[in-house]
């Protein structure tokens, strides 16, 4: 089973194609002053060309559905589901926190992704590891507030917890300037630049399809938390 992994919740636009659970192309493009929209079909149809895979060759598409970039999930879903439409491919939005969560699942401890929002604020949200089942809890649901507000939950807890994800380089830097980075229970792991996850988007939606939960095409919408700057009084 062939599935395109469609990342744009952030500044990176990431492509991935999967074949059976193994990885055939992972590819990463910093936008560097273009949109998403200028650069996701050639990219799409570098990669096809690299691989020797033909659109009609795929079984389905994932495609992060946010929180994360306004414009850029609007971009990377009207793709998708332009993609899907027109070759009758099962599609299925990820959450891209919910993402972002089990690519670090392994680490003992409360997990914390967090995605640059706008201004000094960060999507967020808590998972613990569920011993009985083998996946995450969401402790804390999916939100968007600025960092001091983040800290003041993460202290509640007495678990030690991992705080990692696009943005959190700003605020190890704070942390550092501050002099309280690291303190009491919570670490940070700082992440690459060109962060992000179509690979695990592509492997978590391989897994839905072949549990037949692939998403309505015409339901399927971005996930915001937060309103549009166009939408904002």
């Amino acid at each position: 089973m062939k599935i395109l992994g469609i990342d744009t919740a952030t500044e990176i636009l990431n492509l991935a194609i999967i074949n059976n659970g193994k990885l055939v192309v992972d590819y990463k493009v910093q936008k560097e002053g273009k949109t998403h929209s200028a650069i996701i079909l050639p990219t799409l149809k570098c990669i096809l060309n690299l691989t020797g895979i033909e659109l009609k060759n795929l079984d389905g598409i994932a495609v992060s559905i946010g929180p994360g970039s306004f414009t850029g999930l609007r971009i990377g879903l009207a793709t998708a589901k332009g993609l899907a439409f027109s070759l009758s491919l099962p599609i299925v939005g990820i959450n891209s926190l919910d993402c972002c969560a089990l690519t670090r699942r392994v680490l003992p401890g409360i997990l914390c992704p967090m995605i640059k929002a706008r201004g000094e604020e960060y999507y967020f949200a808590l998972y613990g590891n569920n011993k009985n089942s083998g996946n995450l809890d969401i402790l804390r649901t999916y939100q968007c507030q600025k960092w001091l507000k983040i800290k003041e939950e993460l202290l509640k807890f007495k678990e030690t917890i991992y705080v990692f994800g696009p943005g959190v380089e700003d605020i190890i830097k704070n942390e550092k300037n501050s002099h309280s980075c690291g303190v009491d229970n919570i670490y940070f792991i700082s992440e690459e630049k060109n962060y992000a996850n179509a690979l695990t988007i592509a492997l978590m939606g391989e897994k839905k399809i072949l549990e037949n939960q692939s998403d309505d095409i015409s339901n399927l919408i971005p996930f915001y938390i937060n309103k549009s700057a166009a939408e904002r009084p």
